[in-house]
């Protein structure tokens, strides 16, 4: 067939990576908590945070795809202890690569500049903590009652709480609202009276104003265990989850992303699929924001994006099974969300695997009856309109957009820059994905639905998707957005506010 009409069915295209990491922050948000800078008492020293215990578990937190904010208890700046410091005369830490390049790179250095504070964190928004050591907590944490009872009330939601070196001086006095300590009857471990021989005998004189293993076996029913002083060691037990010293925040951090695997049963588990000319970075807006509550699959169908198959003949089977098998490897039900072109498939797979889907959700998207496939639907729409904007290869089995065309019609309310990146990354579709029928029965029917619908949209026009939701008569409520055809680039967070309130 030569002239193949349908509308526009795309999401935003893999430009939109140009923002942040691919999966960079995707499963949610932890939070590091540092000390302020402090003097010791003790030695005169300007005390902080020890580098190690807040870089190198920003690291592998970022690396499992978490991203990372740093609180302290006053906000603003911390400082590292000195000889912590890769670059400190006393070359005590100058092998620490991973924190010389973090404190070296202008852009992470800034974070520690700018901490938040502590009593402006919404918890809520944190899959996990994790105090950091140093030397400052034991003068700026041991007594900070704000700060226990924070650690206390994010441990009692059952998310992962960690503390790590001499930052688990505050379990030394946080306590549960039965009055009894936290760690009684727990396995636990901190700063060793070992390692507190050494750094003394090191400066040749007491460091610390006390000792926390010392005072961790007074607890009753305290379980507190070290390992040989300096070894990477970082011990959990249920949520609560505790590292030696500065050689183990890195295994404290892999316990907490193990247990944060296992806690992914307590969220809501969203896979969005994008659209037409598109790729899963469509969604790079709004994925970030909602895996603070919730699990995040964002899916790259066949010959889109950074995918290399070739788009000839690639059609709505393979989609079906892309996301078929990015549904089948989660925990229980997901919310199922497609975009316009992709409201065909999410179809096709609820109506194959109806048991995996707790819920529909389109967003400006094609609602497919029985038979139907995303060009059928349009033509009859358009009274079988050619649209002058498509652009076909020689077969006729790609359609690209004609650029001049493209950022308008899709994205009006877009910024400039965006309309250029669209431009920039623009791939042609493959044509048989967009003919191809559904299959749908009664088990389709039966999937709770829910409609995002656009009311600005010159892709997928307004009329056509109000036309589609009464057509289809099982859609249990239909929200709308003053937007363009893409409301989770235009409109963020108001998108997540509709998506996050569909119950």
């Amino acid at each position: 067939m030569k002239k193949i009409l349908f509308l526009f069915v795309f999401c935003c295209v893999s430009g939109l990576c140009s923002f942040s990491q691919h999966n960079a922050g995707n499963n949610g948000k932890i939070l590091l908590i540092a000390s302020n800078p402090a003097v010791s008492k003790q030695t005169g020293w300007p005390i902080g945070v020890w580098a190690a215990e807040v870089i190198h578990p920003f690291w592998e937190f970022s690396l499992a795809g978490y991203s990372v904010d740093i609180a302290s208890p006053e906000g603003g700046e911390i400082k590292i202890d000195g000889f912590s410091d890769p670059e400190d005369a006393s070359k005590y830490a100058a092998w620490d690569y991973l924190s010389l390049g973090f404190l070296k790179d202008p852009e992470k250095a800034k974070l520690l500049k700018n901490t938040l504070k502590l009593s402006a964190v919404n918890p809520d928004d944190y899959k996990a903590i994790l105090v950091c050591g140093g030397q400052g907590p034991m003068y700026t944490f041991i007594d900070n009652a704000a700060l226990h009872q924070f650690f206390v009330d994010f441990y009692q939601t059952g998310k992962p709480a960690a503390a790590i070196c001499h930052g688990t001086c505050i379990l030394l006095k946080t306590k549960l609202p039965n009055g009894k300590y936290l760690v009684e009857g727990k396995k636990w471990t901190g700063f060793a009276n070992s390692e507190e021989n050494y750094a003394d005998a090191y400066v040749g004189k007491q460091i610390q104003p006390f000792r926390i293993e010392d005072l961790a076996r007074k607890i009753p029913g305290s379980k507190f265990t070290v390992a040989p002083m300096f070894s990477a060691f970082a011990v959990q037990d249920g949520n609560l989850i505790t590292g030696q010293q500065q050689n183990s925040g890195a295994e404290a951090a892999k316990l907490v992303i193990a247990r944060l695997e296992k806690d992914k049963a307590r969220y809501p588990t969203y896979i969005l699929v994008h659209g037409a000319w598109a790729d899963e970075s469509a969604w790079g807006f709004v994925r970030n924001q909602l895996a603070q509550n919730a699990n995040v699959v964002v899916v790259n169908l066949p010959a889109h994006g950074a995918d290399n198959t070739y788009g000839a003949g690639i059609g709505l089977s393979e989609y079906v099974k892309t996301v078929t098998a990015a549904v089948n490897e989660q925990q229980g039900k997901v919310i199922l969300v497609g975009h316009s072109m992709a409201g065909a498939i999410i179809s096709q797979v609820a109506e194959n695997i109806p048991a995996k889907i707790a819920k529909l959700v389109y967003v400006a998207a094609y609602l497919p009856k029985n038979g139907e496939n995303v060009s059928g639907i349009t033509n009859k729409f358009l009274n079988n309109k050619p649209i002058e904007v498509f652009e076909f290869n020689k077969d006729y089995s790609l359609v690209s957009i004609k650029k001049e065309a493209l950022a308008n019609v899709v994205c009006a309310d877009c910024p400039d820059y965006m309309k250029d990146i669209l431009v920039k990354y623009h791939r042609a579709e493959p044509v048989k994905g967009l003919n191809d029928n559904v299959k749908l029965s009664a088990k389709f029917a039966a999937i709770p639905k829910y409609y995002i619908s656009t009311k600005n949209d010159y892709a997928v026009p307004y009329a056509l998707q109000q036309q589609m939701i009464k057509e289809n008569g099982t859609v249990k409520q239909v929200f709308e957005m003053n937007t363009s055809h893409l409301p989770f680039v235009a409109q963020p967070q108001a998108f997540l506010n509709i998506l996050l309130g569909i119950k």
